[in-house]
C-alpha cells in the first residue's frame, strides 16, 4: 500500500533501492508451481537467480522426496531448464503409485535397480504436454520408464513404441504387438465397473515365447487395466533362481466361488492383484493374481486363482514363491518355504490353505520353466479325491493364467468331472 515497486529486464528497483539479486536459503519452496510460471514470464529480473537450473533441479528433487518418490527415479543431472519444468509438472501433477510400484517389482525380480535415472531422451519421449495427455496416464509414464525394466537375452527391455499412425505397441516394435487400451467390452463384462480413465483395460495376445522372447501368437486376453499388463509382463518372465509351487484344482463347495478378478483393493493379506482375462477362449478364463509379498521384501510369492466364467467348474489355485528352500526336497511346501506357506492363509482362507501348503512342492527349472505355461505349470497328481471332483489336469500349464492353453478341453473336463 503506497509502495512504488518497479523493475525491468536487467534489475529491480524497490523504493529507489537497486537490488542486484535475491538470496534466500532454499528459495526453489518459496513459490507453489504455478506462481514458478507466472513469475518466469513477468519478474524476468529473477529468471537467473531463483529460476536457474540449479535452482530447479533442488526444487525437483524436493518434489521427488514429497511424493516418496526420490528412491525410485532421479532425473539426469544434466537436464536444461525447460526439461526441469516438464519434471516437476510430472512429479507435482501425476500419480505415479501404479509405475512405482511395478519399478519395485521389477527390483525384486532382478529387472532394474532402483532408483532409475530419466535422461533427456526419456522426458522427450512425448513432444508436447498435449501429447503427453493424448496417452492415458499409466501408459504415457511408462512410455518414459519402460526401458530402464531389463528382461535380459532375447526378452530386451519393456518399452512401448509410438505407431506413427496412432497407438502403440509393447516389448517389440513388430505386427501382433500392439495394445488395444480400453476395448470396448461386453455389457455383462466384469470389468466395466472397476475402469479407471487413466488406468483403462488393456487388451492384446502378447506372450512369452518358450524360453526365448516374446511372441503375439497366444489367446486374447483382457488385461484389467495398463498397470495390470505392466504387473502380469514382469511377473510371467521366466522363472528366477529358487522357484517354487504348489498347486490344487478344488471344486467351488470347498473353495467357495472366489471373487471375480476384478482390480484391487486386494484381498485381506495380499499387497496387490494383477488381475486377467481370457476373453479368446469359451468360456472365458478369470485370473487373480494375489502378490502376497511386500513390494520392498527379499522374495516374491503369490497366489494364482483360475475360474471359467459362467461356469460351475472348479477352481485352479496355486502357490508360487522365489523364496530360497530350506530343507529336503521332499518336505511338504510349509517346510520347504516357511516365509511363505503363512501368508497363503489370508488370500485362501484356513481349509484351503492347509490343503495347498502341506503337498510336496513341485520344483520347476529353468527347462521346465520355459515352456508355453511361462513357468507356472506343474506335474499333474492323478490322484483325484471324489472330495475334489476336480482333476489337477485341468489347470496343469495354465495355471499362471496366460491363456495359452486350450479352454473347451478344460471346459470338458471339469464338466465330465461335475456330473461324475
Amino acid at each position: 500500500m503506497g509502495n512504488n515497486h518497479t523493475a525491468d529486464r536487467h534489475g529491480a528497483v524497490i523504493d529507489d533501492h537497486t537490488l542486484d539479486f535475491l538470496h534466500k536459503a532454499d528459495r526453489d519452496a518459496l513459490h507453489t508451481r504455478s506462481e514458478v510460471g507466472s513469475l518466469r514470464v513477468t519478474a524476468r529480473f529473477l529468471y537467473e537467480v531463483d529460476f536457474s537450473a540449479a535452482v530447479l533441479s533442488s526444487r525437483l528433487n524436493r518434489c521427488l522426496a514429497a511424493k516418496g518418490l526420490h528412491a525410485i527415479i532421479a532425473f539426469d543431472g544434466q537436464l536444461d531448464r525447460p526439461l526441469l519444468l516438464k519434471a516437476i509438472w510430472l512429479v507435482d501433477t501425476q500419480q505415479w503409485t501404479e509405475v512405482a510400484n511395478a519399478l519395485k517389482l521389477a527390483r525384486q525380480r532382478g529387472f532394474c535397480q532402483l532408483p532409475i535415472t530419466l535422461s533427456v531422451a526419456d522426458l522427450e519421449r512425448h513432444g508436447s504436454k498435449q501429447a503427453y495427455l493424448a496417452d492415458v496416464r499409466v501408459i504415457a509414464l511408462w512410455n518414459m520408464l519402460g526401458r530402464h525394466v531389463d528382461f535380459g537375452g532375447d526378452y530386451g527391455r519393456f518399452e512401448l513404441f509410438d505407431q506413427p499412425g496412432g497407438g502403440v505397441r509393447a516389448l517389440k516394435d513388430e505386427p501382433g504387438f500392439e495394445l488395444d487400451i480400453n476395448p470396448p467390452l461386453p455389457p455383462a463384462h466384469p470389468y466395466h465397473t472397476h475402469i479407471i480413465n487413466d488406468n483403462p483395460p488393456v487388451r492384446c495376445t502378447i506372450r512369452r515365447q518358450g524360453g526365448s522372447s516374446w511372441t503375439a501368437d497366444g489367446e486374447e486376453i483382457t488385461n484389467a487395466s495398463a498397470s495390470a499388463f505392466i504387473m502380469r509382463s514382469i511377473l510371467a518372465d521366466p522363472p528366477l533362481a529358487n522357484l517354487g509351487m504348489t498347486q490344487l484344482a478344488c471344486s467351488r463347495r470347498y473353495a467357495g466361488r472366489p471373487p471375480q478378478p476384478v482390480a484391487p483393493p486386494a484381498p485381506n493379506g495380499c499387497t496387490a492383484v494383477v488381475a486377467s482375462r481370457g476373453d479368446g477362449v469359451d468360456p472365458p478364463m478369470e485370473t487373480r493374481r494375489l502378490l502376497l509379498t511386500p513390494f520392498d521384501g527379499p522374495f516374491v510369492a503369490c497366489v494364482t486363482l483360475i475360474t471359467w466364467a459362467g461356469t460351475t467348474m472348479g477352481v485352479g489355485v496355486a502357490v508360487v514363491t522365489h523364496e530360497p528352500p530350506v530343507g529336503d526336497a521332499s518336505a511338504a511346501f510349509k517346510d520347504r518355504r516357511p516365509a511363505t506357506a503363512p501368508l497363503v492363509g489370508g488370500a485362501l482362507g484356513s481349509t484351503i490353505a492347509d490343503m495347498v501348503v502341506n503337498q510336496q512342492e513341485t520344483v520347476a527349472d529353468a527347462d521346465e520353466g520355459a515352456g508355453g505355461d511361462d513357468g507356472d505349470g506343474g506335474e499333474e497328481d492323478d490322484d483325484d479325491s471324489d472330495d475334489d471332483g476336480d482333476s489337477d489336469e485341468d489347470v496343469d500349464g495354465d495355471i499362471d493364467g496366460e491363456g495359452n492353453g486350450d479352454g473347451r478341453q478344460q471346459q470338458q473336463q471339469h464338466q465330465h468331472d461335475e456330473e461324475g
